[in-house]
């Protein structure tokens, strides 16, 4: 008898074609986990951001009022108030931290915000509202 007799090398080749299909199938369950649960972190990311959403109910030269008309609490630190391009700090009435679906919040500035043909912009992390000062 010369060498591996055919009947050895067809289980050899055998062992080793079940092995690379195992480690194949371990490896692919692996990344499709992976990728499964990064997808779903991102779509509840984007989902709870899409539930944050504000619009500007009325505005004086130093009070603009928020309204949140999403489904969601939006914390007053995910809120942007910008006057002509720049942002500008405000202070929230009531030194409130959120703001409730359906309920608004008034930020105060310290100095004018609606000083001629201003724009105020309101951002919040589902969408933006701006509106212009007489």
């Amino acid at each position: 008898m010369k060498g591996i007799t055919p009947v050895i090398a067809i289980i050899l080749l055998l062992l080793i074609t079940i092995a690379m299909v195992g480690f194949a199938f371990v490896w692919f369950s692996r990344v499709s986990t992976t990728a499964g649960t990064n997808i779903e972190s991102q779509l509840n990311t984007t989902l709870g951001a899409s539930a944050k959403k504000v619009s500007i109910d009325s505005r004086t030269t130093t009070v603009v009022a928020v309204r949140n008309i999403g489904t969601a609490t939006v914390l007053t630190a995910e809120i942007s108030v910008y006057v002509d391009g720049g942002l500008r700090a405000c202070t929230w009435a009531g030194a409130i931290t959120s703001i409730a679906p359906g309920a608004v919040g008034s930020c105060t500035f310290s100095g004018a915000a609606c000083a001629g043909p201003a724009r105020i912009r309101v951002t919040a992390p589902g969408n933006a509202d701006e509106t212009t000062c007489p």
